[in-house]
């Protein structure tokens, strides 16, 4: 079997039977999108559906990025405080061939919570409204390909930092690169499309932006040495 699909399905299943993981990213999951749609839903003067539409585009990148990050800091960091990244190290195999298979565990369980997010606050804003509601048809393509791309990049990048620096800095890593990237995109998209909402100028935005955030990560990952994540661990 493939060495990065061998990696992968360990990372999968470890991340989705880490009961405090699950936890903190299924409250986080329902909290906050549920209750952030609850107000859009009571403030909206026009169109329910496109404002659903749009709040559902951005939160949900907000919510893949945050997922990414909190099953990435178990698969990366985690390996690296308890000692186990050594024997990983000593495997047959590149470290890219290591970073693209956590990643790829990783964001398959990021992108399922992210999903399972989306489909619970729908549920809720269906329920909850007075009118009926029609959801952009630009927001499945958003949820189908934009998503994982953004659970992959910040796994990724987040990934990278983490096996590049030493323990210390890690401990101060913590939601940095998750802030960072939230503000860089909405900053930008706010340029892209002042009128927000679920359009084919966002579309196009988020799928660069995250493309490149993923290209970013490989290449952080492709420059590491198995020499230096070594130096970091002590």
């Amino acid at each position: 079997m493939n060495e990065r699909l061998v990696i992968a399905r360990k990372e999968f299943l470890q991340a989705i039977t880490n009961k405090g993981v699950l936890i903190a990213s299924f409250i986080f999951a329902v909290w906050f999108p549920v209750f952030t749609t609850l107000g859009i839903l009571a403030g909206t003067g026009g169109d329910p559906g496109t404002a659903l539409g749009g709040h559902l585009a951005n939160l949900s990148v907000v919510l893949a990025l945050f997922m990414g990050y909190l099953f990435s800091s178990d698969a990366f960091f985690r390996e690296k405080k308890d000692g186990t990244i050594l024997t990983l190290l000593c495997a047959p195999v590149s470290i890219r061939q290591i970073w693209e298979g956590k990643v790829l565990g990783v964001s398959a369980a990021a992108y399922g919570m992210t999903i399972i997010s989306i489909l619970i606050t729908v549920i809720v804003a269906f329920v909850l409204s007075s009118v009926a509601i029609t959801l952009p048809w630009l927001l499945l393509l958003h949820v189908i390909v934009i998503l994982p791309v953004y659970a992959a990049a910040s796994a990724g990048i987040i990934g990278s930092a983490q096996l590049y620096l030493g323990m210390r800095e890690n401990q101060l890593l913590g939601m940095g690169f998750v802030f960072l990237f939230i503000f860089l995109i909405f900053g930008l998209q706010g340029l892209v499309s002042p009128e927000g909402g679920v359009t084919i100028q966002t579309e196009v935005f988020f799928a660069v932006f995250g493309i490149v955030l993923l290209a970013l990560g490989r290449r952080w990952a492709g420059r590491l040495s198995k020499e230096r994540i070594v130096r970091t661990i002590t």
